[in-house]
This record gives C-alpha cells, structure tokens and sequence, in this order.
C-alpha cells in the first residue's frame, strides 16, 4: 500500500492543476458524535479515535482516498479531497478475430497470468463492510475469494463462491458487474474505476475446474422428493441446492434441451459452448432426473405435488416483446428468439442461412444486451447490422463493455430512435420508417418527436426487445407475480443498508437497484402456497443470470428448512 501511495503521488505531481497528491481528510469536530461508524468501516485504518474529546482523527498518511468514510458517517462529519491512491485497472481488451465473417471465437479475454490476477487482486481494499457484497445479487463473498487469488489458493477461491454461487463460470461472463458488484465496489461509489471483480471471478473459473455438485449423504435434503419446473438457472440451481443436501429432484423442461436462454440466446463468442454445458452435465452425474420436452402446464401442478414434496417453479420468461406496428406481420420480421437460435445453430454447423448475407440489411427493434446479440450475430454473416432503441444512451439496459465491443465490430446503433411502420413488397419487408424521440431523464419514458420520420432499406427486421412470462401460468400458479419491486424503496432501509453507504451516492443507481432485488430475494423464500416455492422470470419477471441463480438457491434452502412433505408420504409415516 505504501509503495501504491509513492508510485500514485509521484505521477499527480507532474499532472497540470493538481493541487493535492496525496489525500487529504479533514474531521468536522462540531459534527462529529463519536459514533465510530468511519472507524469502524475503514479499510485501511486511517481513522481513530482522539479519546480525550471523543472525535474521530485521521492519519492522512494511511489514507487512500476511497471515501468510505463519506459515504457511511451518518453527521456529514468527515470530508475527504485529492485523489484516490489506486492502481490501474486491468482489463483485458477484446480479442477481434482477424476475420469476424462466421467467427465463433470468445470475444472477451480473461485474465491469463497470474501476475495480472495478483496485481488486480491487490486493488482490492478488503472493506470491513463490503457494499460490493449487497450489489451482487447472490451476496458472493466477494472479499473472501479474491484474498484466496493472493495467497494463489484456487481451490479455496471455489470453496468460497461455492457458497453462494454454482454457475461461476457463466455469472463470470454474462454478468452484468457495472449495476451490480463492481457498480458497488467502493472505488466505483468514490467516482474511480471498480475492482475487476468479474474478471477475477472468471480467473478462478478458468483456471481452476468448477466443483461438481457433492452430495452429501444423509444430508438434510434425505428423503425429500421435489419437482422443479423449469431448466433455466433458477431451476438448475435449485436443484444444486437440493441435491447436494441428498434430496431427490426431477427438473422438468418443455424444451428439448436446457439452459433456456443461455444456450440459444447467448452467442457462442461471448458465452462458449462447453461452459454453458458444464452444469447441466455436473447435475445429471449426480443423479437429478432431467425430463427434457416435458410441458408441465398449470393444471399438472396439482399432480407434480402428488408426486412431489414440495414443487419449485421456475419457468423461463420466453414470450417475445413484439412491436406492433404496421408492417410487422410481413415476412421477414422476426423475433429475437427465432433469429438468434437458428443464427448460432448456423454459425456452430459452419452453414449460412439463405436470408442472410454480405448484401442484408438486418433493422434490430432495442439497444439492451439481446438486441447487441443479435446485432453482433447478423454481423458474423456479413450483413449490415442497424440497431435502434427510442431510450437515451445515457439510460439504455445494454451493458457498457457490450455496447463498445458491438460498435468496434461494425453496429450501427442508434439510440433516440424508434420504429413507425415496416413496409414490403410481394409479402416481404423492404424498408422500416423511423422517427426521432427525447428522453428528459431515465424516469420518463421517451416522446415521439413529430415530423421527424426517415426510411431506411432493409431485409429483415428483427424484434428484441426483451422477454415476459407465461401470465397464464403467473395467475394460476403463483399469483401475484411477476414482482416488480420500485427502485424507491417504500419504508426506511435495513440500516445496515444504511450504515454500508451503498445508498448514500445520489448519482449512482447501484444501491437502489440491489435493495429492490432483495425483495424479490427474500420473496424466494416465501412459499406461494402450501409446498409451491417461485425462483427466477417466473417470480420476478425476465431475470439476469446471477439474480434467477440466487433466487433459486433461496427457495431450495428454505425448502430443506421447512421439510415439506407430500400426503402421501405423511399417510405412510
């Protein structure tokens, strides 16, 4: 620390302007009540307390500008100026293959050596009240495993994730770090860069095999039978959960394979192949039954409790948003479901679909991270790729790394957009009509803006603009959801949530965003009727990867808790 202090304050001081090189911490004694919270919490032991008036002071030479201390004293009692002594971030930048036409090569490098994983370990502050913690939604012990990176412990770094997380690997890589862990890393809160967490996550991950599930042997999920519907990460960790307790667990899947989303939906180059298959293999090894192209509908939910225990629900969001404009029956126009699975299907076989080529013109309908998918995936057939969303960049769903690396790969994306009608000619789409809009702020929606309309020749007008849940099946089964909980919170936060500082950054949504996903978190659970727990899209709505794998090792725990048990079983006992 002390020579990451002399190497930062010798290049401030060369900086133009910089007044202060070092950090410089000032205690406002009128304010101060003594409380300790900025002693407590500080990660480098900067701050103590003057015992004889009872007042925090600061040794300015420990400090490192992190402004922990800021953030977390409840009095507005401390102020912090200059910079913040921290070592560059390492982030290993995209692997462009040469020839991007059919190319299912990973884009994203990970950490390879363990010079680079040790240096960015060691950025790590190890925050006595880590509020990276509460922004990841499976509560990883973020702190723990990367102090297991320096001591070069892998094995330890996966006993530790393993607590809280069994898809490390594809968390690694399909997360998205910015809203969640990393957007809460303390550097990130302090206005500096976060700690890689995700990078670091996916070092263990590579570097080291993922565990396989270990069943424990009259374990406290022995003698329990339960059906999980649904073969998604909600559900495929639930039934981790379960069996590694010794449970008994049948996964139930309308398709006739699993995973869902994550394997036809996430392309091959940012999430490969054998990764995306790991678990799944992982938990038929170990004995879960998996009944691929079984549709359980909401009348059989009664008879899977017959057969069951308790039932953990935990069907995907796999209805299409489409927008309903003219034009948008013509043939030509499809939903990012049908194009992306039939694209990566193409792309694995090394085969190129009739409709698509080095002369298409493909209009993508949403900016977030699907559209960028299919976007990136027209582009690996040569054709143009034309993205618009009607949101400010500034408040679009779209990961930032993903954003970058689809415009370094030739996207057009163009956001304050909107699609107004799709024409065609003998039954087929040729062109879209698009009109401007503005967006005050990321609480309002966007406003068409009239007289603002442009054509644009196109081939294919993909729609990809998320997912929604089966409302059938939401009504029946498990009413009430999908919870969407507000980003406001409605009472007074957890005053740990308080005394963290994760909320106290006006300018950041981070601590917001991670406390309305402990609603939904702690509604997992909760069951929705006697032996029926709901995990993932079917409880909150379409999920990221890491909250629907949270959710669903919450309900499996809470059913090992409670021991649920069917009729027929309690006849017999």
């Amino acid at each position: 620390m002390v020579m990451q202090r002399e190497r930062l304050a010798k290049s401030s001081a060369k900086a133009p302007g910089r007044v202060l090189d070092s950090p410089v911490v000032k205690v406002l004694a009128e304010r101060c009540a003594g409380c300790q919270e900025c002693v407590i919490r500080c990660p480098t032991a900067a701050l103590s307390m003057d015992t004889r008036n009872w007042i925090a002071q600061a040794d300015d030479s420990l400090c490192v500008g992190c402004r922990q201390c800021v953030r977390t004293c409840p009095f507005s009692a401390i102020n912090v100026e200059g910079p913040m002594l921290v070592a560059e971030r390492m982030d290993p930048q995209p692997e462009r293959p040469a020839e991007l036409l059919g190319s299912v090569s990973e884009i994203r490098a990970g950490i390879s050596t363990w010079d680079d994983a040790l240096r960015e370990a060691d950025r790590c502050l190890s925050c006595p009240d880590p509020t990276c913690v509460k922004g990841c939604p499976a509560h990883n012990d973020i702190r723990g495993f990367i102090a297991a990176i320096r001591d070069r412990d892998l094995p330890g770094a996966h006993a530790i994730l393993r607590r809280t997380s069994v898809l490390p690997d594809i968390c690694s890589r399909a997360c998205n770090w910015s809203t969640q862990c990393e957007g809460a890393c303390s550097w990130n809160l302090a206005g500096g860069r976060a700690v890689a967490i995700g990078a670091l996550e996916r070092f263990v991950a590579d570097n080291e095999p993922v565990p396989e599930v270990d069943v424990v042997q009259s374990g406290q999920g022995e003698g329990l039978s339960v059906g999980v519907v649904g073969a998604g990460p909600a559900g495929l960790a639930a039934a981790w959960e379960l069996r590694a307790a010794g449970a008994e667990v049948t996964v139930y899947e309308r398709e006739e394979q699993p995973l869902g989303v994550i394997r036809w939906g996430i392309p091959s180059f940012t999430l490969p192949d054998d990764v995306v298959q790991r678990p799944v293999g992982a938990l038929a090894s170990a004995g879960v039954s998996m009944e691929m192209g079984k549709e359980i509908r909401p009348e059989d939910v009664d008879g899977l409790l017959g057969e069951h225990d308790a039932v953990v629900v935990a069907n995907g969001a796999l209805d299409p948003l489409l927008m309903r404009v003219p034009g948008s029956d013509l043939a030509g126009v499809e939903d990012a479901t049908e194009f992306l699975s039939r694209m990566k299907a193409a792309l694995s076989a090394g085969e190129r679909p009739l409709d698509i080529g080095e002369d298409t013109t493909v209009l993508v309908i949403g900016a977030g991270n699907t559209a960028m998918d299919v976007a990136r995936t027209a582009r690996r057939f040569g054709a143009r790729a034309i993205a618009v969303d009607w949101m400010d960049r500034r408040f679009a769903a779209v990961r930032p790394d993903e954003l970058e690396e689809s415009l370094g790969e030739g996207v057009e994306v163009r956001f304050l957009t909107s699609l107004e009608r799709i024409e065609g000619v003998d039954g087929h789409v040729t062109r879209a009509s698009l009109v401007s809009t503005k967006q005050k702020n990321a609480k309002s929606l966007p406003k068409i803006l009239k007289g603002t309309s442009v054509s644009v020749d196109v081939d294919m007008v993909v729609m990809a603009m998320g997912y929604r849940v089966d409302t059938t099946f939401a009504k029946e089964v498990v009413p009430g959801t999908p919870i969407r909980p507000p980003l406001e919170p409605t009472k007074l936060p957890d005053r740990r949530w308080i005394g963290s500082g994760i909320l106290s950054v006006p300018s950041s949504p981070v601590g917001k965003m991670a406390l309305a996903r402990e609603v939904t978190l702690r509604r997992s659970a909760e069951p929705f009727r006697q032996r029926i727990w709901a995990a993932g899209d079917a409880l909150s709505g379409p999920s990221t990867v890491v909250g629907a794998m949270a959710q669903g090792k919450r309900a499996a725990r809470a059913i090992l808790a409670s021991r649920p048990s069917r009729p027929a079983r309690q006849a017999k006992a």
